[in-house]
């Protein structure tokens, strides 16, 4: 996630590789003599002229750490370029879609003009950043030298009207002049989402001179150039590790005998093919001597990295061109027109609630859903319309070209993403991302694929039933009713739904299969949100398959996944996941990640909420209200007097004890946005939910990006509970949820809930009647319904109540099933009515065996087809 504190420990000197195994503790014989390897690779002294980079490819290429401190895009769809930074410097560059990356980093190295010290500006300095404009996603990144000696500001944008971003650059010393510095910038590009095969040279275009790199194809390029000259014959493209700039300036590969490393630039390579290649210039300070150095103290110039392909009008060489010179006739105008048309964005949206007990705390939270909102806005595709997760790599700097990270679309996290965006007001681009998924995602059979790319091409397969729903529900919320529309796309979703479900290949955690409560919860909602959009048609067959279907998992999804049989707490909460629907059978559940295999029973998470949330099932159900004292017993922490939840307990997707990535195995850190959905559920509730926005904003990083996991108490050394982790920042999911919380804690009410289904089961569900002993809904006494019966005789106030029942005069009696008691005193099971059924029977008794066989009698309820 971008901390380099365990890094520190190294220097930054030496190669990754060679860092690698050494943080690995491998200090044989063996392991050194291959570091003194890495590290000296060429011997003493090798300079090198212009030609052919040699000893390709290079190092494996990786992405950039994932904790962003920023990250921006054109707020139109004419510019195809997003950017995010981290440590003050330019991290992965997306183009032309948000799901394909092209850099690795882009930073400047800075020396001295006496060749005695070389820093690398993600290291020597200290950065802050800040909005350059409130209602915008343009940057004012500010990087001052530890040692004192410079500053680097840089105002980070992009051309509005074409493929490039610009930092305007202005470098100050703050120690001598600028005679007495060498400024140079390293480039690690990694072209459409590949850094292990690129091809970098020199060229030299219309008179200026641009770094320019390829992918393996031929078919897409990026050109790096600045509106300052590079001195004379001082650039160069080499392999990552071996002769890139980098190593040139700062390792010991290329140095004398007398000096180690020399700190001077000897490598002028005008190619390297077909490797994860780095390209470096030295720029020339004077401006081709119109600046005279030994006076001036500072310099201001933009630097321009455009994208497209490699020939014609749209080259990336064109572009960079066409954007300097834009830039060079008024650079102002430009950087005013990406403000202006961000600002317009955010005029158009919904005006924040002021919420909290001060002004300042008022205006805080309000700035944050600013930013939040843009931060979704800026994660759209721009030809597509579909929302990735995320635009990074989560444990980038461990992870290469095969890892997608999560700028992919997941439609989980769209439907989260386009929800948010409605309570803001964007609608438009709600609208398009649903589209997107009927048109693009959605599979022939009517099911929507684990995550994609833009483009609908599926990366994982695993299906998430969930994910089913979304889009239906989605779809609903935007009155997406259209007789094509539902039985090209809805329809489909809905039957793959029935055909399939509620049994799930994955839950919204990725790594199980069975019953999970957060899923069903989707899928009822899907469910009936399909039924509603079958009688806008006149569908009333599918309207009513549907509908019955919403009510039966209703209604059984506590039978399903809520154990009345658990070890934790007093027994009877909802588990995380069910493998086979018998919450109390005490099967095995192997959790992904190397968590581990333990009895189902002892696994909980907190996604039993979204069945409040989707408003499936009342705030004080007492399934509800019996599993949150387990989950807080459990995977609760309080972290700065602030509450955060683990998505489970075991959870291995995190870093190491000792902060090390994630690898396949880990620890499972604390996640803000389970904190968000307890402050939805809270005000569900008819709670107040202030702590929890206090805790969302208090997890975010300096720029107010809110993070996929923040350390818990256990941090390794080095790392401080509460902050965020090396997972993913922002994190787009969480982002939004800030969003529904601060409105719904403004309204006292949940603003993404479907109104449909708290309409149908919570606002019109049946009520039994006071004063008597036993009560049902008469619509459910039809074979293979779910039936729900009311009990409030003499057992009700024993500790625990369980029903005794069968069919047909007491035949197939299943074992006997925990009741649950409601805040109204009665206490409450369902059952499935068997398909022959005529008759259900039935008694009730207590742990003592004590029984309510109404008289003697039993009930005896009649059953009509």
């Amino acid at each position: 996630m971008g901390s380099k504190t365990h890094d520190a420990i190294l220097p930054d000197s030496m190669p990754w590789r060679a860092a690698r195994l050494l943080r690995r503790g491998r200090f044989g014989l063996l392991a050194l003599l291959v570091v003194c390897a890495l590290l000296f690779p060429h011997g003493l002294r090798q300079v090198q002229a212009a030609g052919t980079a040699p000893n390709g490819p290079g190092y494996s290429s990786i992405w950039a750490p994932s904790n962003k401190a920023f990250l921006g895009t054109a707020a139109n769809t004419v510019s195809d370029v997003w950017f995010t930074g981290f440590n003050g410097i330019i991290s992965e560059v997306f183009f032309p879609t948000a799901d394909i990356a092209n850099t690795t980093d882009l930073q400047f190295l800075i020396g001295d003009s006496g060749h005695t010290w070389v820093d690398e500006e993600k290291v020597a300095t200290t950065s802050s950043v800040q909005l350059y404009n409130a209602h915008s996603l343009a940057w004012q990144v500010t990087n001052t030298a530890k040692s004192g000696r410079y500053r680097i500001t840089k105002i980070i944008y992009t051309d509005p009207a074409r493929n490039s971003l610009i930092q305007q650059v202005t470098f100050t010393a703050l120690s001598g002049t600028l005679a007495n510095y060498l400024l140079y910038v390293l480039y690690n590009p990694a072209i459409h989402n590949a850094g292990n095969n690129n091809t970098s040279s020199t060229q030299s275009y219309n008179g200026r001179t641009m770094l320019v790199t390829t992918d393996s194809s031929g078919n897409y390029a990026s050109a790096l150039a600045a509106s300052i000259p590079y001195v004379a014959g001082m650039t160069s493209s080499g392999f990552v590790g071996v002769n890139d700039g980098w190593t040139d300036l700062k390792a010991s590969s290329n140095c004398g005998s007398t000096s180690c490393p020399d700190y001077t630039m000897s490598y002028t390579y005008s190619l390297a093919s077909n490797g994860n290649t780095a390209q470096m210039g030295l720029l020339d300070l004077s401006n081709g001597g119109s600046i005279n150095t030994s006076t001036a103290t500072s310099l201001t110039f933009n630097l321009v990295l455009s994208f497209g392909q490699t020939s014609g009008s749209t080259s990336a060489t064109t572009v960079a061109e066409q954007t300097l010179n834009a830039t060079l006739s008024d650079s102002s105008n430009m950087l005013a027109t990406y403000v202006a048309q961000w600002n317009s964005f955010d005029n158009s949206l919904t005006s924040p609630p002021a919420v909290g007990s001060t002004t300042a705390i008022q205006q805080a939270r309000q700035q944050e859903y600013y930013l939040a909102a843009n931060v979704l806005k800026a994660s759209q595709d721009k030809q597509t319309g579909a929302f990735v997760a995320g635009l990074g790599t989560p444990w980038g700097d461990s992870n290469g070209d095969g890892d997608a990270g999560y700028h992919l679309v997941w439609e989980r996290d769209m439907y989260k993403i386009a929800s948010a965006l409605i309570v803001a007001g964007d609608r438009a681009d709600a609208l398009r991302a649903v589209q997107w998924a009927f048109n693009t995602q959605q599979q022939s059979d009517g099911h929507f694929p684990q995550n994609s790319y833009v483009n609908g091409t599926p990366y994982w397969n695993g299906i998430q039933m969930d994910e089913q729903a979304f889009p239906i529900i989605l779809a609903w919320k935007l009155g997406v009713t259209d007789n094509s529309t539902f039985v090209n796309h809805i329809k489909k979703a809905a039957d793959y739904i029935l055909n399939n479900g509620p049994r799930t290949g994955q839950e919204r955690w990725e790594e199980n299969s069975g019953y999970s409560p957060s899923t069903i919860a989707a899928e009822i909602a899907g469910l009936l949100c399909a039924a509603d959009i079958a009688r806008v048609n006149g569908d009333t067959t599918d309207q009513t398959r549907y509908t019955n279907a919403a009510d039966y998992y209703q209604g059984m999804v506590p039978n399903w996944t809520f154990t009345t049989t658990g070890p934790l707490g007093g027994g009877y909460y909802f588990e995380r996941i069910d493998g086979n629907g018998n919450p109390n059978d005490g099967a095995s559940l192997t959790i992904a990640n190397g968590g581990g295999t333990y009895d189902e029973r002892t696994i909980v998470d907190a996604g039993f909420l979204e069945l409040v949330r989707l408003g499936v099932m009342p705030a004080n159900s007492p399934y509800i209200t019996l599993s949150l004292p387990v989950v807080d017993a459990t995977i609760k922490e309080t972290v700065n007097g602030y509450p955060y939840w683990f998505r489970y307990n075991h959870d291995g997707y995190g870093e190491h004890s000792d902060g090390s990535n994630y690898n396949g195995t880990g620890i499972g850190r604390l996640w803000p946005v389970l904190t968000a959905e307890r402050g939805i559920y809270t005000i569900a509730a008819g709670g107040d939910a202030d702590l929890y926005l206090s805790a969302l904003m208090a997890a975010a990083n300096a720029s107010g990006m809110i993070p996929e996991q923040i350390w818990d108490l256990a941090a390794p050394a080095g790392y401080t509970p509460g902050t965020p982790t090396k997972s993913m920042n922002p994190l787009n999911w969480a982002m939004g949820e800030y969003i529904v919380l601060l409105f719904s804690q403004a309204s006292h009410s949940v603003v993404d809930m479907p109104s449909i289904t708290y309409s149908r089961y919570v606002t019109n569900a049946y009520q039994p009647h006071s004063g008597w002993v036993v009560d049902y809904d008469p619509g459910q006494l039809h074979p293979g319904k779910a039936l729900t019966i009311y009990y409030n005789g003499w057992l009700a106030s024993h500790t625990h109540v369980y029903i005794r029942w069968g069919e047909n005069g007491w035949q197939n009696i299943p074992p006997d099933a925990a009741l649950v008691k409601r805040s109204d005193g009665f206490w409450q099971v369902t059952i499935s009515v068997p398909t022959d059924a005529t008759q259900i029977n039935f008694a009730f008794h207590d742990d003592a065996n004590n029984w309510d066989n109404n008289g003697g009698g039993n009930w005896n309820v009649p059953i009509t087809a």
